[in-house]
């Protein structure tokens, strides 16, 4: 039985290993890596389809750009004031050219966008589950420069982590589901953690 259990474990942790939903990737701007000189960025609202928590998914993003990045952030009334004066779009609906505008009315060195679509997923009582992020992209362009510097994105699916690898292969499946683990995984508090660890981890390299 134990063995049964093992080759069992091994076989899901094979087939599941590189089903990670998580991505980011890195370009450094041509004046070269060590002379970013970000200190201070700014947040827009991600604007995610058919969902009303966007605000409260740009705060965890925010929340984690703050706790994981050495980056101020600026405060969301700051931010919503200037976008208000200048007519900006308030969404993440704008393109690079716009971006860098915003940054340089804002005075920060890098400015925080994106968007995505939520996650539709109902309770046995035929509730909808909230928080769910289905798609998301985030783009982070350095205002002086005028690049992208970072590009991630959560794609569709679950996010098997080797913990929620762990959790459904203890369980054998039958404690923790496939269904369990993508909505665990879905949870935007979750996408915007795991966003930026991407991002750190890049960064790292």
């Amino acid at each position: 039985m134990k063995q049964y259990l093992a080759f069992f474990s091994l076989l899901l942790s094979v087939s599941l290993t590189n089903c990670r939903t998580m991505d980011a990737a890195i370009q450094y701007p041509e004046s070269g890596k060590s002379n970013l000189g970000i200190t201070k960025v700014a947040v827009l609202i991600f604007d995610i389809e058919e969902a009303k928590w966007g605000d409260e998914f740009t705060d965890a993003v925010s929340l984690q750009i703050a706790k994981s990045l050495p980056f101020k952030v600026i405060e969301r009334e700051q931010l919503s004031k200037v976008v208000n004066e200048q007519s900006f779009s308030k969404t993440g609906i704008i393109d690079t050219q716009t971006a860098v505008r915003i940054g340089k009315v804002l005075g920060v060195d890098a400015l925080v966008f994106g968007r995505g679509s939520a996650l539709k997923k109902f309770d046995d009582k035929g509730k909808l589950i909230p928080n769910l992020v289905d798609t998301v992209s985030l783009k982070i362009v350095h205002i002086e420069s005028g690049q992208v510097i970072v590009n991630a994105r959560k794609k569709p699916g679950a996010d098997w982590t080797m913990a929620r690898l762990l959790q459904y292969s203890l369980g054998l499946g039958l404690i923790w589901s496939r269904e369990d683990i993508l909505i665990a995984t879905s949870q935007y508090d979750f996408v915007a953690e795991s966003l930026v660890d991407r991002i750190v981890s890049e960064l790292n390299k």
